[in-house]
């Protein structure tokens, strides 16, 4: 991207490559920098209705949330790998990849912040049994873990 601003406004012809390039590498840095938040659960989140709850409720309203997530994110894996396999696939115009390598990043995303999540909540769960409530008073409050 940096060379495509330099050649765009200093040498006054752009690249035609990099654009496309910029793109798809866009898009497997979501999916990937997604897997690094999820490892440790520290994506966005607002946990408002979360700490009106009573303490003793909470864990029940986090690991669903967290169950619910992995449901979402099995279903983004599988359609994903559906796409790869059986969906419509171009040449890129310009640096003559298939679209697949693209649309590689979905399912590939997908299954590794699946297995994350699953491990996720294997250590709430067991966190859960050991009656350790204050890890679910500290969900969400930033610094706090």
């Amino acid at each position: 991207m940096i060379l495509q601003v330099f050649f765009r406004y200093v040498v006054n012809s752009s690249l035609s490559w990099s654009e496309e390039l910029s793109v798809w590498s866009l898009v497997w840095l979501v999916f990937i920098g997604s897997v690094v938040l999820i490892r440790n659960w520290e994506h966005i989140n607002i946990p408002t209705f979360v700490n009106w709850l009573p303490l003793k409720m909470r864990p029940y309203v986090i690991l669903l949330a967290k169950g619910l997530s992995l449901a979402f994110l099995v279903t983004m894996t599988y359609l994903g790998f559906e796409m790869i396999l059986f969906g419509f696939h171009a040449d890129a115009p310009v640096l003559h990849l298939s679209t697949k390598w693209a649309k590689l990043s979905i399912p590939a995303g997908g299954a590794l912040m699946c297995f994350f999540t699953v491990g996720v909540l294997l250590k709430d769960c067991i966190r859960l049994f050991r009656g350790d409530y204050q890890h679910f008073a500290d969900q969400g409050n930033p610094g706090l873990e």
